[in-house]
């Protein structure tokens, strides 16, 4: 579930955009570069377990 959440918060991003809501797509589009620095910062510093 929590891998949708990008995609949820840029849709939500997109449908303010089309309604013309400039300051709450920018919001909603900052939620989601927050999202995705998160996923980054913490898929770059876990280590990579893999079972063979």
């Amino acid at each position: 579930m929590i891998m949708m959440l990008p995609f949820l918060t840029a849709l939500i991003s997109a449908w303010f955009s089309w309604r013309g809501c400039r300051c709450a797509t920018m919001a909603w589009w900052g939620i989601t570069a927050v999202i995705y620095v998160a996923w980054c910062v913490y898929h770059m510093t876990s280590s990579l377990n893999i079972s063979l």
